[in-house]
């Protein structure tokens, strides 16, 4: 089966592709004469993908009789939260999803909006999603779906992982500054690569649980026998979306606590400089007392007579300084009281 006999066309105006699925479960491109019949009864059932950059999808998705006005709605008004409704029927919602370019993925997000009732899922967004593609590309390699249900299914389930490798390059990032702050003990330049971690991770948390809670609800509102397939899919992508918002909690942990190393190599940077200058400022004062009391303009003052009397004072500032050194040095005051770094034993 060739890769590309399921290729995108155009040829329909507003519409990315439509697939007709026979009972097998096998997709073939389809045409004009299966948004016609969308939803009748009939020989297997078929997936329509529109494009709402074109101005025309609007105008397809009114002539689709077999959509009520609330589905309609969720495939063309814009979208701000994840969700799924079922009521009837039909199941509806969004969910968001990467974008997909020519070489893959793409750091940008957008909404996959979808309606599919017993013979037919119509899905929408405004620039091409992974999800969708991946699903695509599975099937004109041979993947079946036998009804819109386990399609549906199977779209999610992409979604869900290509979250997946994400969160996975971010534990690999997280890896990454974890080992170069062990190797120099200072983790210079690490914040920014720290940062970056923690926002897309965040982002993720809440694409995640946005995922998580639909499903979840999915689940527990179904109660009829005849939607216990519903129900179970709906189970198993509800897990699915547990697991990933447990990876993303312990990647967030994890940046959690290398924030806390940074953070406190910064206040050990810190404390040490501000020992140095502490240091510092104490070895002159002695120094700076002697010349305070030199430069007093009273009478008498010593050396003011003497020969090399300025080499005297210099001598005078440079014993206050050396005896307010021995004396730091006795209590114990020219050390940090912190463990020095220790390298990690090599491995053999």
């Amino acid at each position: 089966m060739s890769p590309d006999h399921i290729k995108p066309s155009t040829a329909i105006p507003g519409c990315a592709w439509i697939l007709h699925f026979d009972d097998e479960g096998r997709a073939e491109p389809g045409d004009e004469e299966d948004i016609a019949k969308l939803g009748a009864p009939g020989e297997g059932f078929i997936w329509l993908h529109l494009d709402l950059n074109d101005a025309r999808a609007k105008g397809l998705i009114e002539r689709l009789a077999a959509l009520p006005e609330d589905a309609r709605k969720t495939l063309m008004e814009p979208m701000d939260h994840q969700f799924i409704d079922h009521r009837g029927d039909i199941v509806r919602g969004a969910f968001v999803d990467r974008e997909r370019g020519v070489a893959g993925r793409l750091p940008r997000t957008g909404y996959l909006r979808f309606a599919f009732g017993e013979r037919f899922l119509v899905s929408a967004r405004d620039a091409p999603v992974n999800a969708v593609e991946s699903t695509r590309i599975a099937l004109s390699a041979g993947r079946l779906a036998s009804s819109p249900l386990e399609l549906f299914e199977t779209i999610v389930g992409h979604l869900c992982d290509e979250l997946g490798k994400i969160i996975f390059e971010l534990s690999a990032a997280l890896d990454g500054v974890e080992e170069r702050i062990v190797a120099d003990g200072k983790g210079q330049g690490e914040g920014a690569a720290l940062g970056a971690v923690r926002r897309v991770a965040l982002r993720l948390a809440r694409e995640a649980a946005g995922l998580r809670s639909p499903l979840l609800r999915l689940e527990a509102t179904l109660s009829d026998p005849e939607e216990e397939e519903l129900k179970e899919v709906g189970a198993r992508l509800a897990r699915r979306a547990d697991i990933l918002a447990h990876d993303l909690a312990e990647v967030q942990d994890r940046a959690r606590l290398l924030q806390d190393e940074l953070n406190a190599i910064a206040s050990l940077v810190t404390n040490d400089r501000l020992y140095i200058l502490t240091m510092v400022t104490t070895l002159l004062l002695p120094a700076t007392f002697v010349t305070g009391f030199f430069g007093m303009n009273t009478r008498e003052l010593p050396f003011t007579e003497t020969a090399h009397g300025t080499a005297y004072a210099a001598g005078l500032c440079l014993a206050a300084s050396l005896s307010a050194l021995l004396f730091m040095r006795r209590m114990g005051l020219t050390r940090p009281h912190r463990e020095p770094n220790r390298k990690p034993p090599r491995q053999e």
